[in-house]
């Protein structure tokens, strides 16, 4: 029987859990609760984080993990590092870890999108408040900005604020888990906000908020074009094989990009079970099987 390293075990990944119970899959899970929801549904289970990185590794040895068998996280994005780590270690098929931390770091994916073509908005890295300070007057004090550090996670630490009103007292300055080097400073793209998922040849759109629905019509042409645009991101950071979501903005002809992810996207997976579909079984499909299997929308 196969074995499969599952990361985070509380009641969001309890769906998938079940789903992988029954494929026979042998599932080890780790999750820094000690009584995490999902401890029940594993055939064994570790008390530790997912940012422990080299006692994944030791359960990894221990549990004589090699290439034939799989690791599996629904978990908080950042989950994915670890995983790469362990994959890596033990030749088990997952995007590379540098992958991982171009995804997961603002400063390095604005980077990498501007080097391939993809439009962001107007964008620069901030070290200090003095920085922040002249780079907001050389963008222009009457302007509406975005305040993102590179590792930030909303809240933690996102701010929004008008170049005539900088809240320098609320802004987070102390190195942590979410801000390691730069703040990321955008001036405000003004359009329709978009959650755009992308797997295999198949993709869908939804409302970035779909508090009115999922109702949302985009020019065709134009998200044609941007479908081959981060069609040829997700190729050349080897997640072919992944389901992608990008946050973009679209007004009139042009596009700005402003996030890629990795994790579940709660969008989709809201649509599809308000239709009654089953997303976690053709998730699991995706990235077990490496088969597309997700009921289109319109069926």
């Amino acid at each position: 029987m196969n074995k499969i390293l599952f990361i985070g075990c509380n009641d969001d990944q309890i769906p998938y859990l079940r789903e992988l119970k029954n494929r026979e899959l042998y599932v080890i899970g780790t999750d820094i609760n000690s009584k995490a929801p999902g401890l029940k549904l594993c055939d064994r289970f570790y008390n530790i984080a997912y940012d422990q990185f080299a006692e994944l590794i030791e359960i990894g040895n221990k549990e004589q993990f090699t290439k034939s068998d799989y690791i599996f996280t629904a978990s908080a994005q950042f989950a994915h590092l670890g995983a790469a780590i362990f994959a890596g270690k033990f030749g088990i098929k997952y995007p590379p870890q540098k992958t991982i931390q171009i995804c997961l770091d603002k400063s390095k994916f604005y980077r990498y999108f501007k080097q391939n073509n993809i439009p962001i908005p107007a964008t620069c890295f901030i070290e200090d408040e003095k920085k922040l300070i002249s780079e907001i007057n050389n963008f222009g004090k009457n302007k509406n900005y975005f305040l993102k550090s590179d590792q930030s996670k909303n809240p933690n630490y996102i701010y929004n604020f008008n170049g005539n009103n900088v809240p320098l007292n609320n802004i987070n300055w102390e190195k942590d888990r979410y801000f390691q080097k730069y703040y990321i400073l955008q001036e405000e793209f003004l359009g329709t906000h978009v959650r755009l998922n992308i797997f295999g040849d198949e993709y869908n759109y939804y409302p970035f908020d779909i508090s009115k629905g999922f109702d949302l019509t985009i020019n065709q042409e134009l998200l044609d074009s941007i479908i081959i645009h981060l069609k040829q991101i997700i190729t050349s950071l080897s997640l072919s094989s992944w389901l992608i979501k990008f946050d973009i903005i679209v007004h009139n002809e042009k596009w700005v990009a402003l996030d890629i992810g990795l994790d579940p996207p709660y969008r989709m997976l809201k649509y599809y079970i308000n239709n009654n579909f089953d997303f976690y079984s053709n998730y699991i499909n995706q990235y077990i099987d490496n088969k597309i299997t997700y009921p289109s929308p319109k069926e």
